[in-house]
């Protein structure tokens, strides 16, 4: 009888959302860090997937999050990735850096671009809004306006603001930075 030799790969669900798939996972960190505004304290979960650098898959967990990481066979990964930044439209390979959530992905320039607005009050980046109706969710946490101020909006896509400070934060961390 013929082994059939099996590819093993990862699958981490956040709550039941699938957030990633890959069968070349190098390292999966959890964070934990005090922040300084409020006192409180914010978890994110990072991954890094074969020579690229970590890549933010989640933050501001909760109590009673879930968190599961399952081995699967790499022939049932279903390949959903974004292939570019959901706020301006730039491929992967036309941006330097890129950050992914359940359901938008954001490049550097977006980050800084909507990042220095928020932070110092400089203007929007051209097509982007702030948007505080219910219906619109960050794509990165799922929170709402209504749970959360409001969400950037531009292209479709949204992030909240602790989003986008913890976009900064990622590519502040990658090496070259």
């Amino acid at each position: 009888m013929d082994q059939e030799t099996v590819r093993a790969a990862f699958q981490v669900t956040i709550n039941g959302k699938p957030y990633c798939e890959s069968e070349d996972i190098t390292a999966m960190t959890m964070v934990v860090e005090e922040l300084r505004r409020g006192g409180s304290s914010r978890i994110s979960l990072h991954v890094a997937a074969g020579q690229a650098p970590l890549q933010g898959l989640a933050a501001n967990f909760a109590i009673g999050d879930e968190i599961l990481i399952r081995i699967i066979d790499a022939d049932d990964i279903e390949l959903t990735g974004l292939a570019g930044c959901s706020f301006c439209g730039r491929e992967a390979q036309d941006v330097s850096s890129l950050v992914h959530g359940p359901s938008a992905a954001i490049c550097d320039g977006c980050v800084t671009g909507m990042g220095g607005a928020l932070g110092n009050g400089s203007p929007l980046p051209l097509g982007a809004s702030i948007r505080e109706e219910p219906e619109w969710a960050c794509g990165f946490c799922a929170n709402k306006p209504g749970t959360i101020p409001g969400v950037v909006v531009r292209n479709g896509a949204a992030v909240c603001s602790e989003c986008l400070r913890t976009c900064v934060d990622i590519l502040a961390d990658r090496p070259g930075r």
